[in-house]
This record gives C-alpha cells, structure tokens and sequence, in this order.
C-alpha cells in the first residue's frame, strides 16, 4: 500500500516488512534498481521509503520495477501512478 508518494519519493506500507529477514531482503532488491538514490526500510512500521532520481525512473518504470523487485513481498503489488 502507498502511504505518501510525489514524484522522487515514494513511501510503501507492506505488513510483512514487520519481519527483519524478509525486510532486509526487499530492501537489497530495491536498491538494486537503477536510479535508486535512497531506500530505508523501517520493521517496526512495515514501512518502506524509496527515494529515485526522476530523470533515469518514470513512474511507470519505477512502478514495474518496483512490483518485480517486490512481487514476493507485495503480492497484490502497488501502484504509483
């Protein structure tokens, strides 16, 4: 689910980010993704911001991206646009 978004910054709020191991391990994906400047992910919230420069990610982009890096996290998956 997204909590806050405008473009170059967007906040996700997933349940299962609750737990450490699976938090750590969205967080290592999505850093992975080119144009990532920033992703902090918070267990005690479930919480995910993620920060990008707009100029290398599209909404779009950072959207399909996102649900892929994601998909076993956010199964329902999220939307930006």
């Amino acid at each position: 689910m997204i909590v806050s978004f405008c473009p170059g910054r967007v906040r996700l709020r997933l349940r299962e980010l609750k737990n450490e191991t699976l938090a750590e391990k969205a967080l290592a994906r999505v850093r992975s993704i080119p144009g990532i400047t920033r992703a902090e992910v918070n267990p005690l919230t479930g919480s995910l911001l993620i920060e990008y420069n707009t100029k290398i990610l599209s909404t779009e982009k950072l959207t399909a991206l996102g649900q892929e890096a994601l998909k076993d996290f956010a199964p329902r998956g999220f939307d930006v646009s």
